[in-house]
């Protein structure tokens, strides 16, 4: 008995030794759309949790200890691999944003114990392209755009982002982007390595009323016709007509 309470943090002495004991409930998740969740914390700029947690272990109490230095914590699905410690969800250029699903804490850990509530939301936003031409489109299109995705602390990374869809013989191609912070995305056209037009796609997105804050981003159609000289950009139903001088 006398080494244990030796071991032990006792009542009379500084605790800020003592981790602080970390409670997540996940059984509100829909275990269909998040069969797992990835749990990570960061505590003064280094990982301090990291584990994957399945969804038969939903309905059972999670614990963890963390620091009482003050943590973020991540949960998250559907990452691909893009997560660091250092940077959070980042995109390298060339690559899309991976269909994630996250949710970011900063804890006050002071405390013996502190809990949370499991709730993840879609933080990305897929953009479909539909060129539409008589034959095989013969062009590329790349979006590109100034947040690469989300830090430690859930704020956006700013820094360049671009990717290049493949467009298939129906003309369409699609895009993940994450939450933007202006309106600053834009959707060139090339030829090879040479930029034909370039369209101010932030801008557009913007006019038509979609919320780049709204805690579950939705997806965006577009349909560009260049037979018609128009640029045709549908949102949920909302729909505005762009005419422009064809160059191509």
């Amino acid at each position: 008995m006398a080494v244990l309470l030796a071991a032990a943090c006792s009542v009379k002495e500084d605790r800020s030794a003592c981790p602080c004991t970390l409670i997540i409930d996940f059984t509100g998740l829909d275990i269909s759309s998040f069969p797992q969740t990835d749990v990570r914390a960061t505590s003064s700029g280094a990982p301090v949790l990291e584990e994957k947690v399945p969804a038969e272990r939903y309905r059972d109490e999670y614990t963890a200890s963390v620091p009482r230095t003050g943590t973020f914590l991540n949960l998250s699905y559907g990452d691909g691999g893009s997560f660091s410690h250092r940077e959070g969800f980042t995109a390298m250029p060339g690559e899309e944003f991976p269909a994630l699903y996250l949710q970011t804490e900063a804890l006050d850990t002071e405390n013996e114990s502190v809990g949370i509530v499991a709730d993840l939301h879609k933080v990305y936003c897929n953009i479909t392209i539909l060129m539409k031409s008589d034959g095989p489109y013969p062009y590329s299109v790349s979006v590109e755009g100034a947040v690469r995705g989300y830090g430690v602390d859930g704020a956006l990374v700013r820094g360049p982002f671009s990717f290049s869809p493949v467009i298939d013989r129906g003309g369409k191609c699609s895009v993940r982007v994450p939450r933007q912070a202006d309106s600053s995305l834009m959707l060139l056209i090339k030829e090879d390595d040479t930029t034909l037009r370039e369209f101010a796609l932030g801008e557009y997105i913007v006019e038509s009323g979609y919320d780049w804050s709204a805690k579950d981003l939705e997806d965006v159609e577009i349909e560009i016709d260049y037979a018609k000289t128009d640029v045709v950009f549908k949102i949920n139903g909302w729909e505005t007509v762009i005419s422009f001088d064809v160059i191509i």
